[in-house]
């Protein structure tokens, strides 16, 4: 009885995160404290399938919400980072599939307010990016032991 071997793929989604402090460096105010909101958005999301293992690499801005004193009265205003670039290694052997299906991602972010630091020259914060990419394979054998039919 001979064994045939098929090549398949198996459909992978996998999960990675990110994580960064990002600084402002330059508020427009004299930062007193640190506010309670922080926003962001990520864009130019790009899966490089030209290194093993993949990586996806991104940008993404976040803007930090401070206080700063005006006559003695406090006032708040948005600290903005922009531009920032990050990436992600893809666990090893991951493949473009050869069935056809195009890898998709998704992406959450957060940043904590409640984690904004500040100095009289700074305002600082920890974000973090969570992907979830689909439809990438992985190169797998099949092995059938053939036998005769009845």
């Amino acid at each position: 009885m001979a064994i045939v071997q098929i090549c398949g793929e198996q459909v992978s989604t996998i999960e990675q995160t990110y994580a960064a402090t990002v600084t402002c460096g330059d508020p427009t105010y004299t930062p007193v404290a640190a506010g309670d909101n922080c926003n962001m958005v990520v864009y130019n999301v790009a899966l490089n399938t030209g290194t093993s293992p993949m990586t996806l690499s991104f940008s993404f801005d976040t803007e930090l919400k401070y206080l700063f004193l005006n006559q003695g009265m406090t006032f708040a205003d948005y600290c903005m980072v922009n531009a920032q670039s990050g990436a992600v290694t893809l666990p090893d052997g991951l493949e473009i599939c050869n069935c056809g299906l195009t890898p998709t991602y998704q992406v959450a972010y957060t940043c904590n307010p409640g984690s904004i630091t500040t100095t009289s020259t700074m305002v600082q914060g920890p974000v973090a990016l969570a992907f979830t990419v689909s439809n990438l394979c992985t190169p797998t054998v099949f092995c059938v032991s053939t036998v005769a039919c009845p």
